[in-house]
């Protein structure tokens, strides 16, 4: 485990974190590591255009990451000269991605930016370099941007030259349609299942069955029948308005009401009056006063306490006011006085009875006429809002009429889009073939390096070549029929970088010619094979007179060559035990 345990890929992290990543670690791996560091700061000398730059980022939480532009390590404690850390990433992605022969996402739109490239060349460890295109795995922390299969193939072809702006621009146009037409698939069935529930419920409201809404009969049909009901209920409404009799009711109520009130004044002005003559009599008759007459109040001028119990409880008023019954006895005898207050009383009372048999007629004509009343109006608004409820299902109906015409319409329009789009894509990527063949030339070129990189790794004996299927590359590597495992599948990924770097160092393409492989060996690879990667690189080093114009950092377990272990190629080295020999000097 002691090769295993040293630091090469927290090594890998930390540089790709110098080199803009945010993360450098999983989140277990990043707490044990500031605990342990609180200070830690990681400082990276990183030549872009030739022009060198020192990067500091803090691996501890708090501080800012900063960069000088033209220094060295050794200035990094210089705070005069200091910029801030995305003037670094704004150059480094100057390089990277201006030159791109096609540099905006077709489907989003979105700019290529550093972040995107360098996932790839600084493959994480954990995919176990099993797919040419599976750059991050979940378990590395390093939060890179999220990239689906089609978007790293456009990266991959961008870079390398394989892909231009015109082919990018129609693959935005491609991509626009296939959303279109994924769009109109999945509306058409929905469109058309509403229109046939709009049409069930139209024939369940009108009761009558209809015609399929995909045809033009059904709105004619539809609307026929609505507009034939909706004159019925006009006619219904000018019949209910016609037999409209609540003005005559009212009017007629109003009447009674109003002969009843007057009737009841009468009879109330009348037993008023019969009640005094009553009272009268009885005093003319020397009678004592009835518990009726003291309860009634005065009228006329009159008192209604008895003359003699007035002077008993010596009323001023009967004092000195006495009735002058003398001279009303010195005109007439007292049985004359009598006899004409009872004629009067018996008279009163006959009209006081006339007057009551008026009144509770009038009452009877009053309960008539309200009862009369309320039961028209009672019936009138009954009809008229049953008017109301149909008219209103009905200007339902007709808006369900529209609608299930509407959507039938935009179902078949969907369906007819969904054709359309389909023959647009055809002839999409039909045009993309046609800009892809101009870029022949290029992709012969990368194939033909693919092949060259195969063949130096596995021998002449078996043949590398990179195919197009879509907007996809797809890698072959061939011996006597094509070879697929997973040491072969290594091989093609390792040649795969390297042919891309080799393109970059002639000048094809806008690969950075910087590229980082962290233990690539697996275990049934041969170890002849893994050491020729070493020497083909070795190799190509051997091209230039000066310093090479590539940087290629390799991590291995393996021992690599011989000749390998010295400087300027073994730059680092590590062991897992004792732990002053790790990476980072210390046990995390």
């Amino acid at each position: 485990m002691a090769g295993h345990t040293a630091g090469k890929t927290t090594f890998c992290r930390l540089l790709r974190h110098a080199l803009g990543e945010r993360g450098f670690g999983p989140e277990s791996s990043r707490r044990r590591l500031r605990q342990k560091l609180p200070t830690a700061w990681i400082v990276a000398e990183v030549i872009i255009d030739d022009v060198a730059w020192v990067v500091a980022r803090p691996l501890g939480t708090g501080a800012r990451p900063f960069c000088v532009r033209g220094g060295s390590v050794e200035q990094v404690a210089d705070v005069t000269n200091r910029l801030e850390y995305g003037e670094f990433l704004d150059a480094l992605g100057a390089v990277a991605t201006d030159t791109l022969s096609a540099g905006r996402f077709p489907a989003k739109d979105e700019p290529v930016r550093w972040e995107h490239v360098l996932p790839w060349l600084s493959r994480d460890q954990e995919c176990r370099f099993a797919d040419f295109l599976e750059w991050r795995h979940s378990s590395s922390g390093s939060d890179a941007p999220s990239l689906n299969v089609e978007q790293r193939q456009f990266i991959v072809r961008s870079v390398l030259g394989l892909i231009s702006d015109d082919e990018r621009a129609e693959q935005q146009t491609n991509a626009r349609l296939v959303s279109e037409k994924r769009e109109a698939t999945q509306r058409e069935p929905f469109l058309r299942h509403q229109a046939e529930t709009d049409h069930a419920r139209v024939s369940k409201a009108l009761g009558v069955s209809l015609p399929l809404p995909s045809t033009p009969l059904f709105g004619t049909q539809g609307r026929a029948e609505v507009n034939r009901r909706s004159d019925a209920l006009d006619e219904q409404d000018k019949e209910l308005a016609d037999s409209d009799h609540r003005d005559e009711l009212r009017a007629g109520l109003e009447r009674a009401v109003a002969e009843e009130a007057t009737v009841k004044s009468l009879l109330d002005e009348a037993q008023s009056r019969l009640d005094w003559e009553r009272a009268a009599l009885a005093e003319l008759a020397g009678g004592a006063q009835s518990a009726l007459l003291a309860d009634l109040p005065p009228a006329r001028d009159f008192c209604n306490v008895p003359l003699s119990m007035a002077r008993t409880h010596e009323c001023p008023i009967a004092r000195f006011r006495p009735v002058d019954l003398a001279t009303v006895r010195s005109e007439r005898t007292a049985a004359e006085e009598l006899a004409a207050r009872r004629q009067l009383v018996d008279a009163l009372e006959r009209e006081v009875a006339q007057i009551r048999d008026a009144s509770n007629e009038a009452k009877t004509q009053a309960t008539n006429s309200r009862r009369a009343f309320l039961s028209a109006s009672t019936a009138y608004d009954e009809k008229r809002g049953n008017l109301l409820r149909e008219r209103a299902l009905l200007s339902q109906v007709a808006q369900l009429v529209d609608d299930a015409e509407g959507a039938a319409q935009q179902a078949s329009a969907h369906a007819d889009a969904v054709t359309r789009l389909a023959r647009e894509i055809e002839e999409s990527y039909e045009r993309q073939e046609k800009l892809r063949s101009a870029q022949q030339a290029i992709f012969g070129r990368f194939s033909a390096r693919f092949d060259y990189v195969v063949r130096a790794i596995l021998g002449n004996e078996v043949t590398g070549r990179v195919d197009t299927s879509g907007r996809s590359l797809v890698l072959t590597v061939e011996e006597h029929g094509e070879r697929d495992s997973a040491a072969i599948a290594t091989v093609k990924l390792l040649a795969f970088d390297l042919a891309a770097l080799v393109m970059g160092v002639e000048g094809d393409g806008a690969f950075p010619r910087f590229l980082l492989h962290d233990g690539p060996r697996e275990a049934d690879m041969a170890p002849d094979i893994y050491e020729r990667v070493f020497l083909f690189v070795r190799e190509l080093e051997k091209c230039f007179d000066g310093d090479p114009s590539f940087q290629y950092i390799l991590t291995t377990t393996t021992q690599p060559p011989e000749q390998f272990l010295t400087d300027p190629w073994l730059r680092l080295q590590l062991a897992g035990m004792p732990a002053e020999q790790r990476l980072l000097r210390c046990d995390l």
